[in-house]
């Protein structure tokens, strides 16, 4: 059975490789080497962000150990949205995130906004600059500087700011479940995080099944937060938009 699913996967990815956009990285997550325009307003969001750990970190260390009862939680439930070509993840993320908040560009329209094309994938670093364009939500674009900032701001982008997000991620799929293949780079929303089981759900918009013949992967996914956390250290960006 497996032997069948790698020979499928062989041919569906020989047929991939006729198409252009078989030159975009992986599932469309692209250029690492840009970094994103911080403005004003984003050096706001992170003033509030350092005095709000700074006022509620030693609570939410708690939530690092199991038998925190009163652990933080946040459940956002946005609409799912299959993105359209192999390299549109980032458009598929921003119009999920956007269908949430009661707007649906097409992907087509997102992509135009971002320059994603098919020899284009998209540059992470403006996904706070479209969201804010296609939601009218103030979005911002943060670095994490380790494993225990990105669990603080997960729960700081749902809880406190109110914001489905959108993460880059690098997928081994040794550790995610879900994935049959590796993935150097994906852009995904994440919607709900609940440190009471120490999980994070995603709404994947990559159905691996279809593009690389591998596994479950479309849709409303949980996952250990140190999967997820450890996918965004792992990507040379390691950022959140939220």
């Amino acid at each position: 059975m497996k032997r069948a699913k790698l020979a499928l996967a062989g041919v569906i990815a020989a047929a991939l490789l006729l198409h252009p956009a078989a030159a975009l990285a992986d599932t469309g997550d692209g250029r690492v080497d840009t970094r994103n325009a911080a403005g004003a307003e984003d050096a706001r969001v992170e003033q509030q962000y350092q005095a709000w750990l700074r006022r509620e970190g030693s609570k939410n260390a708690s939530a690092f150990l199991p038998t925190a009862v009163d652990a933080p939680f946040k459940y956002f439930y946005t609409p799912s949205h299959l993105q359209e070509t192999n390299y549109y993840c980032g458009p598929a993320t921003i119009q999920i995130i956007a269908d949430f908040w009661g707007a649906c560009p097409s992907q087509k329209d997102i992509a135009k906004f971002l320059g994603t094309d098919v020899y284009r994938s998209t540059d992470f670093s403006l996904v706070d600059d479209a969201l804010r364009y296609f939601t009218g939500r103030p979005y911002t674009y943060v670095t994490c500087t380790d494993l225990s900032d990105v669990y603080s701001r997960i729960c700081y982008g749902l809880l406190v700011r109110g914001n489905p997000e959108a993460i880059d991620v690098r997928i081994e799929a040794s550790d995610w479940p879900n994935y049959l293949f590796d993935h150097a780079g994906h852009i995904v929303p994440l919607e709900a995080f609940d440190w009471r089981n120490f999980t994070v759900r995603l709404n994947d918009p990559y159905d691996e099944r279809l593009y690389r013949g591998g596994g479950d992967t479309f849709g409303h996914k949980t996952y250990l937060r140190s999967v997820v956390a450890s996918g965004i250290m792992l990507h040379p960006r390691r950022a959140i938009v939220y």
